[in-house]
């Protein structure tokens, strides 16, 4: 990502958020697919920034997760998320 001076853009926050959320699970990329049901090659490129993720494969990681479309979306922690999941995100906030 960018620079730590220089802001990121929404693109990139949403890119690292969905980083952070595989992370917050302890897997990597190919346990993490399996698990939500997404073409590795394509969560790649999630995470990369390189494409933004669509609402319906968002729904993919909602539903195998518990995680929320407004923690990938926009980044708000709920109390609707599952506690672990919390806990782990806020340690690896960057």
């Amino acid at each position: 990502m960018k620079d730590a001076r220089i802001p990121a853009t929404e693109a990139e926050k949403l890119a690292d958020r969905l980083k952070r959320t595989r992370e917050a699970f302890n897997l990597n990329q190919a346990d993490w697919c399996r698990l939500v049901g997404i073409e590795p090659q394509a969560w790649s490129n999630y995470e990369q920034g390189i494409r933004r993720i669509s609402i319906e494969q968002a729904l993919k990681v909602c539903a195998a997760t518990g995680v929320t479309t407004d923690w990938i979306y926009r980044g708000l922690m709920t109390s609707s998320l599952p506690t672990e999941v919390q806990l782990n995100l806020q340690r690896k906030r960057r």
